[in-house]
């Protein structure tokens, strides 16, 4: 049985890698999590600008690749925290760079990339505490 949150929440996938990304949101999606995958760091900026505009649930949870052509991931997370409502959003940064120090320099929890069960893992507990925090 899957300790999987439950199907209202939504998290955002930003990666430039197709086949991984691909991968990646089918495990998440089996797992009963709402995803929107997004290919690039200028979308995922309007992605969350039109989400801003509108009446849809926020995201749970962005996910985001680090190193990402035209925009970096810094620069797609600095961009999006700008935004008040997004001030909190909970972030998960992967990376293919395997640097410990990383996570403290950025603030925010950093997974290895290649390591689908690692960030599977992550997700799940960064969903579940979001959870808990807001009393669900």
């Amino acid at each position: 049985m899957s300790a999987a949150p439950g199907p209202a929440r939504t998290v955002v996938v930003v990666d430039d890698d197709d086949d991984f990304r691909e991968i990646f949101v089918e495990a998440l999606r089996l797992e009963g999590i709402h995803v929107l995958e997004v290919p690039a760091g200028e979308l995922a900026v309007a992605l969350f600008e039109r989400l801003a505009r509108s009446r849809e649930q926020d995201p749970a949870l962005l996910v985001l690749d680090l190193m990402m052509p035209a925009m970096s991931g810094i620069e797609v997370l600095q961009r999006i925290r700008r935004g008040p409502r997004w001030s909190e959003l909970p972030v998960l940064i992967m990376t293919a760079v395997n640097d410990p120090m990383l996570s403290v320099r950025l603030d925010v929890p950093v997974v290895f990339k290649p390591d689908i069960d690692a960030l599977l893992t992550a997700v799940r507990q960064n969903l579940l505490q979001n959870e808990l925090a807001l009393g669900r």
